[in-house]
């Protein structure tokens, strides 16, 4: 078994489930193979195979019976059935991510522009749709809400703090809770933008409203499914479903081209800034937000330097805060993306004890000027703040996002980060998400999850080990 993979992560079942099947998947095909079974003769051989803790997370095998309920009840087809029964009283809302949107539009080959517009044409003539809106609005709720969060928890004694995880990411937070509970105090139980646009779309409008969100991740669905989030968002798909769903309705996305540039504002909801919700921000294209928490503590100190300090591979990034004259950290954020790298900030922060970097600091001051200056490896341990996301390369490579023309997914990932760079419009989320903030609807909002270590009953768990 994969050092990375053990059977402990994988027993999280609530009643019995199926167990793994991925290793009789492949098998090797002889020329002269038999037509016919015979008895105690296995008519192939098994091929070798190579399971990760992404494949299993992945696979329906590895949900719990409870969740393979909740994701029935997340689909293109139940969306269409229930678009088909929606009431005269009742009004369709579609929210879409950033990160699905530049997804379509390479899929399609649009400018993102273009694709903005054919969506909103198509959403409104076909399912007569009243809203469509981006996300970027419940981002910077979420960045903010984060920042104040993160601030408070540095007012905690130094032996005692812990970097605070986000909570933005569905398979993170499943993983820490069936898996990882003493990582469960540390995440921070801010909503995620989806969430939150949901909120502000049902309390911003005197309508009934089915809240459809297109979404990168399938994780997403489960994420709506939660207790204290389920009447926010009434269904989720992905871009992938979105396009199964065209070729099941016989839609022909690129007949709803259009050059009429009101339509996106006519399809807001009152009170909505059309720059602002259909916008993004810097950082990373997950979100940005352990960039824009180190950002709003550099506006508290300017004279601080910002350092970007490199991991051990290219999904870890830490963004640290340098005094100049004492070279003292004051702030630091580290964006952390994939399994493998989750496993290893894992052991890093449930190790028993570590030096505080600070005395690490000092002592590499007394050799070497220039090590603390520019120092080589992010620490996880000495951190302020954690973006984690489950997918390597982040949401911009969420498993419900399409293929593009290249083979290889990180040329496409590297392709997307590109075009969601230069194509989206940068706002200041810090300075939206305090201006939303004092308005009275946001203000009475749920902004925070409650997060519980989920356990399973021993007489129900199916050991996948022993299928192996």
């Amino acid at each position: 078994m994969s050092a990375l993979l053990s059977e402990e992560d994988l027993n999280d079942f609530i009643s019995p489930g199926l167990a793994c099947v991925r290793p009789v998947e492949t098998k090797k095909t002889g020329k002269d193979e038999p037509t016919e079974f015979e008895v105690g003769k296995e008519p192939s051989e098994l091929e070798k195979v190579s399971i990760s803790l992404q494949d299993c997370l992945a696979c329906a095998g590895c949900i719990t019976s409870s969740e393979e309920i909740l994701l029935s009840r997340q689909s293109h087809t139940v969306f269409v059935d229930a678009w088909k029964n929606l009431g005269d009283e009742t009004r369709l809302a579609v929210s879409i991510s950033p990160q699905s949107r530049i997804s379509l539009a390479n899929y399609y080959g649009m400018m993102l522009d273009e694709l903005d517009l054919c969506l909103a044409n198509m959403f409104k003539q076909f399912f007569r749709c009243k809203y469509l809106v981006g996300t970027q609005v419940g981002r910077g709720i979420t960045i903010s809400r984060s920042n104040q969060a993160i601030m408070a928890a540095r007012q905690e004694p130094q032996a005692v703090r812990k970097p605070l995880l986000s909570a933005v990411c569905p398979g993170f937070v499943l993983y820490a809770e069936k898996t990882k509970p003493e990582l469960v105090p540390y995440l921070l139980n801010v909503k995620s933008p989806q969430q939150i646009t949901g909120s502000l779309l049902k309390l911003s409008v005197n309508e009934k409203l089915y809240h459809l969100a297109i979404m990168p991740c399938f994780d997403k669905k489960l994420e709506a499914s939660r207790p204290d989030g389920e009447q926010e968002v009434d269904c989720v798909i992905t871009p992938r479903e979105l396009v199964t769903m065209f070729q099941e309705l016989g839609i022909d996305l690129r007949q709803y081209k259009t050059q009429d540039a009101s339509l996106l504002r006519s399809m807001s909801p009152d009170g909505w800034d059309l720059t602002l919700h259909w916008s993004s921000n810097e950082g990373s294209s997950s979100g940005g937000f352990a960039f824009q928490y180190i950002r709003e503590m550099h506006q508290l100190n300017p004279q601080a330097e910002l350092l970007i300090v490199e991991g051990k591979n290219s999904d870890v990034r830490e963004y640290r805060l340098v005094d100049a004259a004492s070279d003292q950290t004051l702030a630091s954020a580290t964006e952390l993306y994939g399994f493998r790298n989750i496993q290893n900030m894992v052991r890093k922060l449930t190790q028993k004890s570590a030096k505080p970097r600070n005395a690490r600091l000092l002592k590499n001051r007394q050799t070497n000027a220039a090590v603390q200056k520019k120092p080589e490896v992010a620490d996880l341990s000495a951190t302020d703040f954690i973006e984690v996301m489950a997918c390597p390369g982040g949401c911009i490579n969420g498993g419900g996002l399409l293929e593009g023309d290249s083979t290889k997914r990180k040329t496409l990932v590297d392709q997307l980060n590109t075009r969601y760079a230069q194509e989206l419009v940068p706002v200041d989320p810090i300075r939206m998400g305090r201006h939303i903030d004092t308005t009275s609807v946001a203000h009475n909002m749920p902004y925070r999850y409650q997060f519980h270590p989920i356990t399973s009953r021993s007489n129900d768990v199916v050991s996948l080990g022993n299928t192996w």
